[in-house]
């Protein structure tokens, strides 16, 4: 019987539609160490084992949460006091090569442009400016995608604004180009934090761990579908000229996991079989 290998013909498999880029951030997405990082995934849970075959490459960037708060009386004061801070550290970021950004799974710059957009609520004067009706200001946006920003307790998205009456908080995130070690990344996010000065009585505090984030990973399909041709080559030519080969899952999504403080295991789901 004439040797079957079944040819890994790219151009014809199903396309996967990555996800939307925002605010020409290239697809910016935040890796977490706690959770798997899947298009699409929710909830938390132990991550499938993922294959032997990837590309293991460092992380793009570094992310910090931080929250600016304010708890002046008058509740126009505190949002003008966190306002200010925050314009106030986009522009030093801008200076020292760090980025404001904000979001769950993708993350978006924060700029002097759009900050008003991002953040309506805290955009307006106060309190008073809501009807009776209006509670948006005090909800949770509806996200299907993972957090990287949960309650410690009941594990639910913590909102990017809130004001209890007596608080205002902000959560945002520094991000900064991660190149040395993450120890390294942290204190200079660190640094930035301590060096934006207190407005009145908002002050900015670091929250959580670090966290990750790569950039527009669908751009390493090619090279993992080239491992994972290769492998299969190699695991067939044990076998004699009668058997062949047959290699799936090449069109599932484009996953990542962390695997050391800086560094991500890239990868598709792939499978083969040898047989005849």
């Amino acid at each position: 019987m004439m040797k079957r290998i079944a040819a890994l013909l790219l151009a014809m498999l199903m396309p996967v539609t990555p996800l939307q880029a925002q605010d020409g951030d290239a697809e910016n997405i935040v890796v977490t160490a706690s959770r798997i990082s899947r298009p699409g995934l929710t909830g938390i849970g132990m991550p499938e084992p993922r294959p032997v075959i990837g590309i293991r490459r460092q992380a793009d960037s570094a992310l910090r949460n931080v929250e600016i708060t304010s708890d002046s009386l008058d509740d126009g004061m505190r949002r003008r006091e966190v306002r200010a801070m925050l314009l106030d550290a986009i522009d030093r970021a801008g200076r020292q090569g760090f980025s404001i950004v904000t979001g769950r799974f993708t993350v978006t710059e924060v700029t002097r442009a759009n900050w008003q957009e991002l953040f309506p609520d805290l955009a307006r004067g106060s309190a008073s400016d809501y009807s009776d009706d209006d509670e948006s200001w005090q909800e949770v946006e509806e996200d299907e995608d993972e957090d990287n920003y949960y309650d410690d307790e009941e594990d639910t998205p913590k909102p990017f604004f809130e004001d209890d009456g007596s608080e205002t908080i902000l959560r945002i995130m520094v991000k900064t180009r991660l190149t040395g070690t993450i120890d390294e990344a942290e204190r200079k996010i660190g640094a930035f934090v301590k060096s934006i000065p207190e407005d009145g009585r908002a002050q900015m505090k670091q929250k959580g761990e670090m966290a990750l984030t790569i950039i527009k990973p669908e751009q390493y399909r090619d090279e993992i579908y080239g491992l994972i041709a290769e492998g299969a080559r190699h695991a067939a030519s044990f076998y004699g000229a009668e058997y062949g080969l047959d290699v799936t899952g090449l069109d599932n999504k484009v996953e990542w996991e962390q695997v050391s403080d800086t560094e991500l295991f890239v990868f598709v789901r792939y499978g083969f079989t040898v047989d005849k």
